[in-house]
């Protein structure tokens, strides 16, 4: 009997049990390379989106403040008339503690700040805060330093 389970082996071709055992470690260590490369990337997509959201969304504050020439005075339905695609909302703090959704394509416009500026803010599915707030003027303004200051979770920062 014990002949005829050896000639029967000698015949067969196939992997050792230490051959399919190196395979299976080796696919083991790339997916332990591979799968935190992968988890972080909807994250940032995310993020992207929000920053994104934020950009064109002072596109069109900046397209009103053509026409009115003053921060104050654009509203909500102004906004949406120029760029339909965005939910706008009016907040103080926009920049700084937004709370619209950047899934919803919602932003925050804070237009309480002065004539010459305004934030913009919307959060991204991730978590995270991201806003803008912008001066035209050559002197500070109610703390918001001429130019661009970009805020990630109510601090300042570079995006």
């Amino acid at each position: 009997m014990f002949s005829l389970i050896h000639k029967r082996m000698k015949g067969e071709k196939g992997f050792t049990l230490i051959e399919l055992l190196v395979v299976i470690i080796i696919i083991a260590i790339l997916a332990a390379i591979a799968i935190p490369t992968f988890l972080g990337q909807r994250q940032k997509a995310q993020d992207a989106a929000a920053k994104s959201l934020v950009r064109n969304a002072m596109t069109a504050v900046e397209s009103a403040y053509v026409d009115t020439r003053s921060f104050l005075t654009i509203t909500a339905a102004m906004l949406i008339a120029i760029e339909p695609s965005i939910v706008f909302t009016i907040l103080a703090d926009a920049a700084t503690a937004p709370t619209a959704d950047a899934q919803a394509n919602a932003v925050q416009y804070d237009n309480t700040i002065d004539a010459a500026a305004y934030g913009v803010g919307s959060q991204s599915q991730s978590g995270k805060d991201f806003g803008v707030e912008t001066n035209k003027t050559s002197a500070a303004i109610g703390g918001i330093a001429p130019g661009n200051t970009f805020y990630i979770n109510g601090a300042a920062a570079n995006w």
